[in-house]
């Protein structure tokens, strides 16, 4: 099929529009004479009309439309429906040869199934409008939130690979214009920034408010930069909010110029270019400044997760209390009130580091000292596999969690890639393991026997669905439909036990998480076609459940080498 016209859905927020960038150049780059649509609501525009990529942006608002439906008034609904069969009819005259959802909603999944393109990846309606998700990555993304422990991949590494094919992408896009820069010439004419001072702005807004450190904690560290660096310091973020400027000024009075409310988005990215550095929350602004390539130190807080949503680039400063525990996204761990825990000094340290990579490019490792004792302190960098990686810059010994994160990703990399090279992941394994002190070599041992025993109990239950799975196929072809029913019924007891000791051993949840997902991901009622697909993710549970035993058999032999080498020296 000739793919002339494709549209790129991600109707969620500014920031994960410019995360979305890498993905709209691999389609460039795979289709490149191909007229490229993005679809975005109004926040994400100006960052969609600054990708030199897109031919066109539409802007989808579907706030209205959705207080229309909620009115008890036939007047309103009847608007509310003349709304959506406008969008749908702009969507259908776009003839659109191929469409990829990033959007993992039913309302952008129930639109697009009514416009029923040739081709469409990510979220979508099946033939019987039950929400599905198509491609490896997809459902990679949509179900690894719900085990973050073991999530080691940036979303924006996630979606690029949302179309396969062309060459990696390792950017972000926002093209800034000469009007923006004379914004920026203007604005340190006014405040008398001299070239080669040093300008830091900082962003105390989040979407929302457990996202946030505290703005008292900010100005804390612009005293201290303006101490150490005599810091030049911009305050900005949209109008609202103005009030957390107003507190920060009430402990740094006189030390910033605030601009809240005084800038477009092109006009922040130039400033943000043409600064040393950007110290923020997790943040659409956070995402702004990765694309133009400004250092950035971030203060994850809440339930922000740095390895899947922080700055994409290299030489990004990720800062957030240890943990135990990460889990699901709305849960913020350990109940702590993290925005008043981690202190100025170690924010600043965290700077430091960020401004020392910057300029000799090499992972050092720092002593923790008590300063730093309850924080971690973490600089990206792209791994030798080619996706981003957030490496522990104190010296600590490593955990149980890591060990096992550094397992799922080499499995993920394989599975989802469909390929390997065991001297690359040789090289990324040695070199994250470097980073972090040994446990001891008994602790390791019993990890990894506990590892073998869990992955190897998931490779027989994989083995034995797919057993089942196959006998069952074999009685619908032959139409003995009565054993098939008793042998679904096994299958269902099958998937509790698998769930169950995925409950009971934590590190294999991932991979029943995900067999779930997919078995209610099937698309059609064929029960033959159900069962063959139904086979296929039994095969690929128990391809997955090897690959992590066998991952942190090699992670283990590489730790021993390492670790037992700096130990004789």
């Amino acid at each position: 099929m000739s793919v002339e016209r494709i549209l790129v859905v991600q109707t969620t927020r500014m920031g994960d529009v410019i995360q979305t960038s890498p993905l709209v150049h691999r389609v460039r780059l795979k289709y490149p004479h191909a007229h490229i649509a993005y679809m975005v609501r109004r926040m994400g525009k100006l960052v969609a009309e600054r990708h030199p990529d897109v031919d066109e942006v539409l802007v989808y608002d579907e706030d209205e439309m959705f207080l229309h439906l909620r009115a008890d008034d036939s007047e309103r609904l009847l608007t509310a429906y003349e709304f959506a069969l406008a969008r749908i009819e702009k969507l259908k005259s776009g003839r659109y040869d191929l469409i990829v959802n990033v959007t993992h909603s039913v309302a952008s999944a129930m639109m697009l199934r009514i416009v029923n393109p040739p081709e469409l990846a990510g979220a979508h309606l099946s033939s019987d409008w039950h929400f599905v998700l198509r491609g490896v990555w997809t459902t990679y993304f949509f179900t690894s939130v719900f085990s973050r422990d073991y999530n080691d991949l940036n979303l924006c590494d996630i979606t690029r690979n949302f179309i396969s094919g062309p060459p990696e992408c390792r950017e972000l896009f926002f093209k800034v214009n000469p009007e923006d820069d004379v914004y920026v010439d203007e604005l340190f004419h006014e405040h008398q920034v001299n070239p080669g001072d040093f300008v830091v702005c900082m962003q105390l807004g989040a979407s929302e408010e457990n996202k946030r450190w505290s703005p008292q904690q900010f100005a804390g560290l612009a005293t201290a930069m303006r101490q150490q660096f005599n810091a030049r310091i911009f305050l900005i973020g949209i109008t609202e909010e103005a009030p957390l400027g107003e507190v920060f000024e009430q402990y740094a009075p006189g030390l910033a110029t605030h601009l809240y409310g005084k800038t477009s988005l092109p006009q922040i990215a130039a400033l943000l270019r043409r600064s040393n550095l950007l110290v923020t929350n997790d943040t659409g602004t956070m995402h702004v400044a990765a694309s133009v390539n400004c250092p950035i130190t971030l203060v994850s807080v809440g339930h922000v997760h740095y390895r899947e949503t922080g700055p994409y680039g290299e030489g990004h400063c990720a800062i957030e209390m240890r943990r135990r525990t990460l889990g699901r996204s709305d849960f913020v761990p350990g109940g702590l009130e993290e925005r008043d825990q981690i202190a100025p000094q170690q924010v600043l340290r965290a700077v430091e580091y960020t401004l020392a990579y910057r300029k000799n490019r090499r992972l050092e490792q720092w002593e923790a000292g008590a300063e730093l004792a309850n924080v971690d302190i973490y600089i990206s960098r792209f791994a030798p596999d080619g996706f981003l990686q957030f490496y522990p810059i104190l010296q600590r010994p490593i955990a149980e969690r890591d060990l096992l994160r550094m397992g799922y990703r080499a499995m993920w990399l394989e599975h989802l890639e469909g390929r390997h090279d065991a001297a690359t992941e040789h090289e990324a394994v040695r070199l994250m393991l470097a980073q972090y002190g040994d446990p001891g070599a008994d602790v390791r041992a019993a990890w990894f026997q506990d590892h073998d025993r869990i992955f190897g109990e998931l490779v027989s239950i994989a083995q034995r669905g797919v057993a089942a799975t196959s006998r069952l196929l074999d009685l619908l072809k032959r139409g003995r439909i009565a054993e098939a029913k008793d042998h679904v019924h096994q299958l269902m007891l099958l998937d509790e036990e698998g769930r169950i000791y995925s409950e009971i051993n934590p590190p294999g949840r991932p991979l029943m998480l995900i067999a779930r997902f997919e078995r209610d991901n099937l698309e059609g009622t064929d029960p033959v076609k159900l069962a063959g697909a139904t086979l296929q993710i039994y095969r690929a549970c128990e391809s997955r459940a090897r690959l992590v035993k066998d991952k942190l058999a090699l992670i283990h032999r590489i730790a021993t080498t390492v670790y037992g080498a700096r130990a004789a020296q």
